[in-house]
């Protein structure tokens, strides 16, 4: 961790001005990692803090236009041009998204920011802003840097190592997943020890990066909610027999976690009646493959009123066999009141006890054949959805996440500050 201190023209009584350094505009919402950024920004910039958001418009919904009707509080800055080629991005020594989105455009436009404006923290928003570590440290203004915040979305070093071991497909593909993880694992330790503060949504992962750097602050930041909520649902005899998978599919493990299920328990629920609804952006490729297959499952895309979509449906599934971290659409199921049935290890970051708010398996198969053996039993179904939803039910606000943050912050740039000022006696 770097032993420089906050920028020297810093005010105890102003409020904290924020860099925020993303791959991109996080519009429209539609991921669960663009949720957790954009809902973060909105909660730190209404807890007072000033918030400058640095990132790619990578569709026209990601535009300044929609970013300022998001959220006109936050500053968009955003950089122009597109990413890297994937081709050019593979032969450098970055991560493939690193390398994608670390533009020369994008350090250009940092550069120049940096250079007009003074930042009490820089908030680097997942693995793939290493690249920017050094331009700002290099960036000093009154003798010091800023202070680096890292937002780490998952223990990248060993999902990464995950993703690679468990990928079933093309040789060179797999290869290069190798190759890619190696330069995670390189990235994420150079994030680490560069941080003054780290922020996880886990525990386990806060637990996971701790000894890469042993001395920034660890801040452990659930994400809030602040979706539809169904606080009166029950399931009954004629609610369809039907489950729900809700996902963002444009991503490796994502694809294999869905596929995997599929292989097992399309087949398994054809037979047993029960249908699956497959909700999410998924790739033509991906979609077009396994309709071509199934016979129990529907594929449906995005869905506008995903609180309604799931009132039809009996319970809500979590399929990520590779992949850690914090699934929001856990909280979509709960607060909808989705009973809740998953792989084990994949409800990270939940206050919730197997068997009592949901329903835990150790494979795909398992899964699909505990999935029969409850769907028709109403009474146990509410029972779970009734168990989860009262646990979790204040738990998970955006504002308080907002204001956490914002302290966390403000308390290191003034221990920084202090340090900085103190006089050492003669």
């Amino acid at each position: 961790m770097r032993s420089d201190l906050a920028a020297g023209s810093f005010n105890l009584h102003e409020g904290l001005r924020c860099l925020w350094l993303a791959r991109e505009i996080p519009l429209p919402i539609r991921s669960g990692d663009k949720t957790y950024t954009a809902r973060l920004a909105q909660a730190l910039v209404t807890a007072g803090a000033s918030v400058t958001f640095m990132g790619l418009a990578t569709s026209a919904a990601s535009s300044l236009r929609s970013a300022e009707a998001f959220e006109s509080r936050i500053e968009w800055s955003i950089v122009p041009g597109r990413p890297n080629p994937t081709v050019r991005a593979l032969v450098s020594p970055l991560p493939l998204v690193a390398a994608r989105f670390g533009t020369r455009d994008y350090v250009q436009h940092l550069r120049t920011m940096l250079r007009a404006r003074e930042f009490d923290v820089v908030i680097l928003d997942l693995y793939a802003m290493v690249w920017a570590i050094g331009h700002i440290q290099r960036g000093e203004s009154n003798g010091a840097s800023p202070l680096i915040a890292y937002i780490a979305h998952n223990f990248e070093t060993e999902l990464a190592a995950d993703i690679a071991r468990d990928f079933r497909g093309n040789l060179f593909r797999k290869v290069a997943l190798h190759a890619n993880a190696w330069k995670i694992a390189n990235a994420e330790r150079s994030l680490a020890r560069a941080a003054d503060i780290i922020v996880t949504l886990t525990t386990e992962d806060a637990k996971s990066i701790a000894p890469l750097s042993p001395l920034s602050a660890k801040l452990v930041l659930p994400p809030g909610y602040n979706g539809s909520r169904a606080p009166g649902r029950q399931i009954v005899q004629a609610t369809p027999r039907r489950v729900v998978i809700v996902g963002a599919y444009r991503w490796t493990p994502k694809e294999m976690n869905l596929s995997a299920f599929l292989e097992a328990a399309d087949p398994i629920f054809q037979n047993a009646g029960i249908g699956i609804d497959v909700v999410g952006e998924a790739p033509d490729s991906l979609r077009k493959a396994w309709e071509a297959r199934v016979k129990a499952t529907r594929f449906h895309g995005f869905v506008e009123d995903l609180g309604e979509f799931l009132t039809a449906r009996r319970m809500g599934l979590v399929v990520e066999q590779t992949g850690g971290g914090f699934k929001l659409k856990t909280l979509d199921y709960i607060f909808n009141r989705m009973p809740i049935a998953a792989i084990r290890g994949s409800i990270a970051g939940l206050p919730l006890t197997p068997g009592l708010h949901y329903l835990s398996f150790e494979s795909m198969r398992e899964l699909a054949q505990g999935i029969i053996a409850v769907i028709d039993d109403i009474e146990r179904l509410n029972s779970l959805q009734q168990a989860a939803y009262e646990k979790c039910e204040s738990s998970f606000d955006w504002a308080d996440r907002g204001r956490t943050l914002r302290n966390a912050i403000r308390q290191a740039v003034n221990q920084q500050y202090a340090a900085r000022t103190t006089v050492s006696p003669l």
